[in-house]
């Protein structure tokens, strides 16, 4: 499934730059963290944008059980990471 904005098919002018400075900002939490959630983060939201930058999408082949809604792999990678950072703040 074809996927020209961010999650949930969210799209407004100037994604691609917000991506690029929110991937920024990451790599700095990254760096007083070290933790692999950020870096699962870092990676999956900079793979997904790179996807947008070359094909002016993403594809989103892996649907949700039950729902209409598709992912990808970088989109899990975002969401493991996302689990192991707050994971990390709750212990």
């Amino acid at each position: 499934m074809e996927n020209r904005g961010a999650s949930f098919g969210i799209n407004f002018i100037g994604l691609n730059l917000l991506s690029i400075v929110i991937l920024y900002l990451l790599f700095f939490l990254w760096q007083r963290d070290k933790s692999k959630g950020w870096l699962l983060i870092i990676l999956g939201g900079s793979l997904n944008l790179i996807e947008r930058l070359v094909f002016g999408q993403v594809n989103d082949y892996w649907e949700i059980p039950f729902t209409n809604i598709y992912n990808n792999l970088n989109d899990y990678l975002i969401f493991i990471g996302g689990i192991m950072v707050l994971w990390k703040k709750l212990k």
